[in-house]
């Protein structure tokens, strides 16, 4: 893009096959879950790895956006370290996070610090999230992987609308906000 940097995220670090060849894959072992679990989808945390798809990279991604909006990770890291594996599992699978507005607005100490890298007031930063960028970051971290948007791109091109002052499709389907 002439002369400019351009940062793409191309995986996250678990491939598979998609046509269920698993010769020369390195496939782990049944039941042992491979990931970082802050990013981990649910499907991954359950360790059903058939039901890996580009949705779980759109559920990474979701996880990225959000720790951009808000600065941290949608599930406490500290709290995440502290627990068990079979606990984080669970917190993955049957939690929902906050709404990345909600977690700005908890977040009292950080707050300032989030909103001057962010280069806006810190009482309008929950204002700028809440709505839009609430239903898109939600809607990528979806539990049922069938709410999820359908891939990155779809992803990608909810944001540009966001960005373009468009309707997302991640809003509810109500006519006035349409």
């Amino acid at each position: 893009y002439h002369g400019q940097m351009l940062v793409k995220v191309i995986d996250f670090g678990i491939a598979k096959s998609m046509d269920g060849n698993r010769a020369n894959t390195g496939s782990t072992h049944v039941g042992v879950p491979i990931g970082t679990p802050a990013y981990m989808s649910p499907e991954q945390a359950a360790g059903d790895l058939a039901a890996v798809d580009t949705r779980t990279d759109v559920y990474s991604l979701g996880v990225v956006l959000y720790e951009m909006l808000t600065g941290t990770t949608p599930f406490d890291t500290a709290t995440m370290r502290d627990a068990m594996y079979s606990e984080i599992q669970r917190m993955i699978r049957e939690v929902d996070p906050p709404r990345p507005s909600t977690r700005i607005s908890a977040s009292n100490d950080a707050l300032a610090s989030i909103a001057a890298r962010r280069r806006v007031e810190p009482g309008r930063l929950g204002n700028l999230v809440r709505g839009e960028l609430d239903w898109i970051v939600m809607k990528a971290l979806e539990k049922d992987r069938a709410r999820r948007y359908e891939s990155p791109s779809s992803l990608a091109l909810d944001v540009e609308r966001y960005l373009s002052g468009e309707p997302v499709v991640a809003a509810p389907p109500s006519n006035a906000y349409r």
